[in-house]
C-alpha cells in the first residue's frame, strides 16, 4: 500500500534546487536587462490582489525514491527523468494569497532495468493532466515575494503504445497530494523573474496486461525557473 508521507530528502532537495535556480535566473535576467522607461507608481507596485499574472518556464520533472514489482521476470521498473515547457496562470485573491492552475499533456516512457530478460522500455504513456493550488505570498510589496503553496494534479491517460515485443497494458488516473515552494521577483514593470519546487506525493500505479500486473510506487519533484507578466 501506498503511504502518503512526504518523503523529506527528496522535498530538501526540490527546495535546494529552487534556491540554485531562482539565483541563476535573476542573474540572467539582469545581465540581459534592456534599459527601459521609468516605470509608473501602478507598474512599481508589487503583485497586489486582482493582479493576473502569467509564468513560462522551463521545467524539469524527477521521479524520486522509486520502487517497483515486477513479478517473474525480476528488475524493476524505472521512470526517465523529463525535461519540459510549463505554462500557467495565477490570480490575486489579495496581496498575499493567490490561486493557480495549469493543464496540459504529458508524455512518459518508462521501461524495465535489471530484469532476468534484460532491459527493455514497457511503452509510451500520454497524459491529461490538470492542477491547481492556493499559495500565501510572504512580501507582496517587496522586489523578491517567496511563496509556498498546496494543491492538488490530477492526470488521467488518454493514450497507451506499448513498445514491441510488449502486450496491451492499462494504467490507470491518479490524484496527488501537491507542495510547492518558490518566488517572483519583479525585473521591470510588469516582467518578473520566478522559480518552484513543487512535490508530488503520488499514489502507486500498477500496469496491467497481458495476463501481466507490475506495480511502480513514487513520488515526483518538479523543479521550474522562467519569466512571468502581470496583467
Amino acid at each position: 500500500m501506498h503511504s502518503t508521507t512526504v518523503r523529506f530528502p527528496g522535498l530538501v532537495r526540490a527546495l535546494a534546487l529552487t534556491g540554485t535556480m531562482m539565483a541563476a535566473t535573476l542573474a540572467q535576467a539582469q545581465d540581459a536587462a534592456i534599459p527601459m522607461p521609468r516605470p509608473t507608481e501602478e507598474q512599481a507596485a508589487g503583485l497586489e490582489a486582482g493582479d493576473w499574472l502569467v509564468r513560462a518556464r522551463i521545467a524539469g520533472l524527477f521521479p524520486v525514491d522509486e520502487t517497483s514489482s515486477v513479478g517473474l521476470i525480476g528488475g524493476r521498473i524505472e521512470t526517465p527523468d523529463m525535461i519540459l515547457p510549463d505554462l500557467q496562470i495565477a490570480y490575486f485573491l489579495t496581496d498575499r494569497i493567490s490561486v493557480e492552475g495549469q493543464a496540459g499533456v504529458v508524455r512518459t516512457r518508462p521501461r524495465i532495468v535489471g530484469s532476468i530478460i534484460g532491459e527493455f522500455e514497457i511503452g509510451t504513456i500520454w497524459s491529461a493532466a490538470v492542477s491547481g493550488s492556493i499559495q500565501y505570498h510572504f512580501l507582496p510589496d517587496q522586489r523578491l515575494n517567496p511563496y509556498v503553496g498546496i494543491g492538488a494534479s490530477y492526470s488521467h491517460p488518454i493514450s497507451t503504445k506499448p513498445a514491441r515485443g510488449v502486450s496491451d497494458f492499462d494504467v490507470k488516473a491518479q490524484t496527488s497530494l501537491l507542495i510547492q515552494a518558490g518566488a517572483d521577483y519583479r525585473i521591470s514593470g510588469d516582467w518578473f523573474g520566478n522559480a518552484v519546487a513543487r512535490y508530488l506525493v503520488v499514489p502507486e500505479q500498477v500496469y496491467q496486461g497481458g495476463g501481466a500486473s507490475f506495480e511502480s510506487d513514487a513520488d515526483m519533484v518538479f523543479v521550474g525557473a522562467g519569466i512571468g507578466y502581470r496583467f
